[in-house]
């Protein structure tokens, strides 16, 4: 036991350089670097998937078929930092994920949207406020039913498999779901609203609130002002919703990252990871307590050694979009630190190391593994030296 690391690493470490750096901090390139790449007005150019499978497997997939691949992610890894036990449970948690996703996907989420929003801004323009007409009588459910099919119809088109597919062609596939797959009539409630449902989910369109509408409309105005319309630039012509899947060399772990965006030198300069966080967070400095306490850091770390190792390519920039879902509803753009992202990768490798002798040694031990050899799981605790805190006296 006395092999596995905890998840300790401190900014002492950095300083006095006993942290193993993969490279030198100075290649890692800065927000400035980026911002005159963009001034450059290079024309973006268009990266094929299949150019990047070089040593793994990069594929637009689902976020189901990601989820239900049993390689490694980095909320896993995190785990094997705590203990084995944490591990144990921690394997199962994107099974418990991508049953919630088929739970929830017909309920909206803001933060969920504006995640997706920022990477796909389209989807700005396709929400509508839905009718609040009752679904529990037979006239509210028939003109829900007119709702929905008007708005295609006036629309010309709706989805299909992700697929616009004109309007009348959806209309019939949305009524022989319901009647030949699902087995349900048409004329009784129960058959109705099931065709409510599958009409949402073909329309293209996302139903929300009033309250949710003005919260959108914000963050919309904020998107387009913010660096003077700079997000939209960021992510042109990178890859979305794309996973990504390698067998890490050295410990023969398999290993998987999702990445909220992978963009390319050829558009901004560097090879970069984006990632998009959503928070409910006051200021800036608050969520930078919240990336240390939640270890973003391995994450991104992980997915930049990830994604060099499978694509060939030297991905050396993580920038995190970070949006804030309480007034005022502002957006951040960050450029991660060479330092961050050194120590992230420093938790990352011991973190293989321990999953590695998790799971050869089949160990389940939980927060024993901090006690001394031979001490029943007795740990000598030990307070916070931020508590050691010097009294000014007074007179009372």
């Amino acid at each position: 036991m006395s092999n596995l690391h905890p998840t300790i690493v401190t900014d002492k470490e950095v300083q006095n350089n006993t942290i193993d750096f993969t490279r030198p901090l100075n290649e890692y390139p800065t927000a400035q670097f980026i911002a005159e790449f963009i001034l450059s007005e290079a024309k973006p150019k268009h990266i094929y998937t299949e150019t990047l499978n070089v040593n793994g497997l990069v594929i637009q997939d689902g976020k189901e078929k990601y989820l239900s691949n049993d390689a490694l992610s980095s909320s896993m890894l995190k785990a094997a930092l705590r203990t084995p036990l944490h591990f144990k449970f921690a394997k199962s948690e994107d099974k418990e994920e991508l049953k919630k996703l088929k739970e929830n996907a017909d309920h909206f989420n803001l933060s969920t949207f504006l995640h997706q929003a920022i990477l796909e801004p389209t989807k700005f323009s396709r929400v509508i406020i839905e009718p609040n007409i009752p679904l529990n009588t037979n006239e509210g459910v028939t003109k829900a039913v007119e709702f929905w099919e008007q708005l295609i119809t006036e629309r010309g088109y709706g989805v299909i498999e992700r697929q616009e597919t004109p309007f009348d062609i959806v209309l019939e596939h949305c009524h022989k779901t319901v009647v030949e797959t699902l087995g349900l009539s048409l004329d009784k409630i129960d058959g109705k609203r099931a065709y409510i449902r599958t009409l949402k989910n073909c329309s293209d369109v996302e139903p929300v609130s009033e309250e949710n509408m003005v919260k959108i409309k914000i963050l919309k105005k904020h998107y387009d002002q913010y660096g003077n319309g700079i997000l939209r630039r960021l992510i042109l012509h990178s890859k979305r919703e794309t996973s990504v899947y390698h067998t890490d060399t050295n410990t023969g772990l398999k290993l998987k990252v999702r990445p909220d965006a992978i963009q390319f030198k050829e558009n901004i300069g560097v090879d970069a990871i984006i990632s998009v966080k959503s928070s409910s967070i006051e200021d800036l400095q608050a969520f930078y307590h919240q990336a240390a306490r939640l270890h973003y850091d391995l994450s991104e770390g992980m997915s930049q050694e990830v994604v060099s190792e499978v694509t060939g390519r030297d991905f050396n920039t993580t920038i995190m979009v970070m949006l804030q879902t309480v007034a005022p509803f502002a957006i951040a753009i960050l450029v991660w630190s060479a330092e961050d992202i050194e120590t992230g990768k420093h938790k990352y490798h011991l973190a293989l190391n321990n999953t590695k002798e998790i799971i050869e040694k089949q160990l389940v031990k939980g927060y024993e593994v901090f006690s001394q050899e031979n001490n029943f799981g007795l740990i000598q605790m030990s307070l916070p030296t931020w508590n050691q805190q010097q009294f000014l006296s007074r007179n009372i």
